[in-house]
């Protein structure tokens, strides 16, 4: 497992899922709001440490928003995904409905992705015709205490949201291999408990990524991945 030495514990005492804002970005009409959703329900997640060192990183314009509450989603079952959905799926599905472009940062487990990421992308990705991720332009990422893994999740994690139709940034990756060398705790300007990115190869990974999801995202790149979907959604003439 990559995401630290006490796996994948949840966070004591952890509250109602919520959005929370960066509080880094200024508001404003032409504003894209980016959600981040970390794989790793851990309080010390180095995913959701690298999560949190991204707001100043992004490029003037993009408001980064971070969604806490995978740990309450159920397990996928059929029989609940009717219209009175549990409520933490909807939050789910509405966050990420509601976003212009979402960020991935997943660890790696066992050789992929985690299962509770996994089951939130199967309850975010239906019903199919109107899921929350069809064209949905998306950022992935990684980081790992060691060097050797991660590369399986990126991919893992990048096929399974393009089974779902979403629109995946490609490489250069943010894999931030040896985390805890390249990161530091710091309190933001509000008060909070936030990280700070200090290798300039991964900051500038951060860029061109950031960067290239913000383009997409104003060029509509994601409606290339809804594309082959169309026929079997659009009412028939």
């Amino acid at each position: 497992m990559t995401d630290g030495p006490a796996g994948n514990a949840p966070r004591p005492g952890r509250p109602t899922a919520t959005v929370r804002r960066s509080g880094t970005a200024q508001q404003g009409a032409s504003q894209l709001r980016i959600l981040a959703i970390s794989g790793s329900l851990r309080q010390d997640s180095f995913n959701t440490r690298l999560l949190r060192a991204l707001p100043p990183l992004a490029p003037e314009g993009m408001e980064i928003e971070f969604f806490d509450g995978l740990g309450e989603v159920p397990l996928y079952n059929q029989d609940l995904d009717v219209a009175d959905c549990p409520e933490p799926v909807r939050r789910l599905r509405t966050a990420i409905a509601e976003a212009d472009g979402l960020i991935i940062a997943s660890p790696e487990y066992n050789g992929s992705i985690p299962g509770v990421l996994k089951n939130a992308i199967d309850w975010a990705s239906r019903p199919m015709a109107t899921s929350a991720l069809l064209g949905k332009c998306v950022v992935t990422m990684v980081a790992t205490p060691g060097r050797g893994l991660g590369r399986n999740a990126l991919t893992d994690l990048g096929r399974v949201l393009h089974g779902c139709h979403a629109f995946v940034i490609s490489g250069p990756w943010v894999h931030l291999s040896e985390a805890p060398a390249k990161m530091e705790d710091a309190e933001g300007e509000d008060g909070e408990a936030t990280t700070v990115l200090t290798d300039p190869m991964t900051r500038r990974l951060v860029d061109i990524q950031l960067t290239s999801l913000q383009q997409a995202v104003k060029e509509e790149a994601g409606r290339h991945a809804v594309v082959p979907l169309l026929p079997f959604i659009q009412p028939r003439r």
